[in-house]
């Protein structure tokens, strides 16, 4: 059993408290925000619920989970820490000197960023080699990936003794080789949403086309084969005249985005205002959490190997 303490309770934040206290660690938790840390235990059963947890259960493993009125709270006493507070630097910056000045030296910290450059994010520390970027997917006590990321100065034995950590929870662990903004996950989603923006700019078809070509295609089939595995499938001299034809015509751009602009302007903000690229009528935000909830179970039960 490891003791943990993270900063932030917000989605992410929680999403891993409940993973790390499913696989039978203790947890001590602190936000900011006290409206976030009023509803943290009322999310808790919910999330073990989607895993399957029976109710049972759901108690025993919600009492790993304690909460913390201070920082110092979650960074005295524990084993390895976690930051999960928002993708703004300054904030991650201001978080981390916090951390550093009442842990003891020796502990390690990981910090969830999924865009921001780990070398980056030590900048503020006077320890970056504590420092790991450890990326969890969202729900984390759901999807199996995690990302394993070193920074400039990131000692190798914390990156080992992370993987090492997550691999016997039952994580598909993944380590990168050297600091990336967007570890891999992350730069491969959104260079997808960046050519989905592309085709609404140049009026090749609406949102929702996008969304049915995804789910009744592309989605079908990476659950089962990757696109590295699929190139060699169809064979690389295909891939290869594939790409010399298209990629031409592929998104480039790096600023602007008139499909989100638009949107943005006129106050649309997607789901939390009712209305973004779609409409978001009463209950279909619930509608939309249930199914992808239901959809990754579905691709989890999945054997990913051929007998024979």
């Amino acid at each position: 059993m490891t003791r943990f303490g993270i900063v932030g309770g917000g989605l992410m934040g929680h999403g891993i408290a409940v993973a790390l206290a499913k696989a039978g660690h203790d947890v001590a938790v602190h936000d900011v925000d006290p409206r976030t840390m009023a509803t943290f235990h009322h999310r808790v059963g919910p999330a073990l619920a989607q895993c399957g947890v029976p109710s049972s259960r759901s108690g025993p493993i919600g009492a790993r989970i304690t909460t913390a009125s201070t920082l110092d709270g979650v960074a005295r006493e524990v084993d390895v820490i976690v930051e999960a507070v928002p993708e703004r630097l300054e904030v991650k910056h201001q978080v981390l000197a916090a951390l550093e000045a009442a842990a003891a030296p020796a502990t390690p910290i990981w910090t969830n960023t999924s865009v921001l450059s780990i070398t980056r994010v030590a900048e503020a520390m006077a320890h970056p080699g504590r420092l790991a970027g450890v990326h969890w997917w969202n729900p984390p006590y759901l999807i199996p990936l995690v990302e394993v990321a070193p920074g400039a100065h990131t000692d190798p034995r914390v990156l080992d003794d992370a993987c090492d950590l997550l691999t016997a929870m039952g994580k598909t662990t993944v380590r990168l080789r050297r600091d990336v903004p967007g570890f891999v996950g992350n730069r491969l989603q959104f260079a997808l949403v960046r050519e989905a923006l592309h085709l609404l700019d140049q009026g090749v078809c609406d949102p929702e086309t996008i969304d049915t070509v995804m789910r009744s295609s592309l989605g079908l089939r990476w659950s089962a084969v990757g696109p590295m595995e699929n190139a060699d499938y169809i064979g690389l001299e295909l891939t290869r005249d594939i790409l010399r034809n298209l990629a031409p015509h592929l998104s480039t751009e790096g600023e602007a985005f008139p499909s989100l602009d638009k949107p943005l302007n006129e106050a649309r903000n997607g789901r939390s205002t009712g209305e973004g690229l779609l409409p978001w009528p009463p209950g279909k935000e619930t509608e939309v959490a249930r199914r992808l909830g239901a959809g990754i179970r579905r691709n989890l039960a999945r054997p990913t190997t051929v007998p024979g």
